[in-house]
């Protein structure tokens, strides 16, 4: 499908009247959105925005829906200061324009060490804001087991003998109050200039919930990179900082892991990277299933 961009020099004329196109450049890498960078000049110097458009995604809600909510919640953000980038403009069903921040998606040098303690800040920093701080409604993801139980319905049997050598397979409830999740927390969408980092991209999956969910989900994007051992260290930095649910993270290990491996034909990845992906995720998903008893 062609990228639904307007011309782009109308783009940067709705933004300046005065404006005038320097560059623009469709960007690599938008696996759920359509996006697009443009370079201009204006009376107050040389400007970027990025534009975006979210694209139909197995598993996720209508684009129109992501782009509201993206643009209410980035409205919001840096009242909280959460580094993301600062919306320019929204245009109803699904157009978002931004600003384009300075910086690379790479991990720093002397990764995997150098990229844990950054990390761990941010998710704890990102999990402290609720529904106390004026953030707009959001579906709430509290709850592992009704997704786990449509996808594995053989973890679950309607029929299972109650075993006194084998405990009850259930996840213990959420203590909430539900936190504020990115709700696509990985290498992918963090922004690092200079070896700091400096922003978190791409909202549109935000939502209220558990932090475990979202630490789980960085855990498997870092066993992804660089293995089992990197990604319970950041469980072990973000524990020195926030309070960690070993018993419900093991539940979101088990998840996270079990959606990648559910969904990931739909992301348009090359084969080559799409085996690597799949191999990592049955990796970690058999060691959860270990660690909860069903391994």
């Amino acid at each position: 499908m062609d990228a639904p961009f307007i011309d782009a020099e109308a783009r940067v004329r709705s933004l300046d009247p005065e404006g005038r196109l320097l560059s623009a450049e469709l960007l690599a890498g938008g696996v759920s959105s359509h996006i697009r960078k443009l370079v201009f000049q204006t009376a107050r110097g040389i400007e970027a925005v990025v534009e975006r458009h979210p694209k139909v995604m197995p598993g996720k809600p209508p684009p129109a829906e992501r782009a509201a909510l993206e643009a209410a919640l980035l409205a919001r953000l840096p009242e909280l200061g959460i580094p993301a980038p600062r919306l320019r403009r929204f245009e109803a069903p699904e157009t978002l324009v931004l600003d384009f921040l300075e910086g690379v998606t790479d991990p720093p040098p002397g990764a995997p060490g150098s990229l844990i303690g950054p990390m761990a800040r941010l998710l704890t920093a990102l999990h402290r804001p609720g529904p106390e701080d004026g953030l707009p409604a959001m579906r709430t993801f509290t709850d592992p087991l009704p997704d786990l139980k449509a996808w594995r319905p053989d973890l679950f049997p309607a029929d299972a003998p109650a075993r006194p050598d084998c405990p009850p397979f259930d996840c213990p409830p959420f203590a909430g109050p539900p936190r504020l999740l990115h709700g696509d927390f990985w290498t992918g969408n963090l922004l690092w200039r200079e070896g700091r980092l400096t922003g978190l991209l791409h909202w549109e999956d935000a939502c209220l919930g558990d932090p475990m969910a979202e630490l789980a989900a960085a855990r498997c994007d870092l066993h992804r990179l660089y293995g089992v051992a990197a990604a319970d260290a950041l469980a072990d930095a973000y524990a020195a900082l926030a309070p960690v649910d070993r018993a419900r993270l093991a539940w979101w290990d088990l998840y996270m892991p079990t959606a990648q491996l559910t969904f990931m034909d739909g992301w348009g990845l090359a084969p080559e990277e799409l085996a690597h992906v799949r191999a990592a995720m049955t990796e970690r998903r058999d060691q959860a299933l270990a660690a909860l008893g069903r391994g």
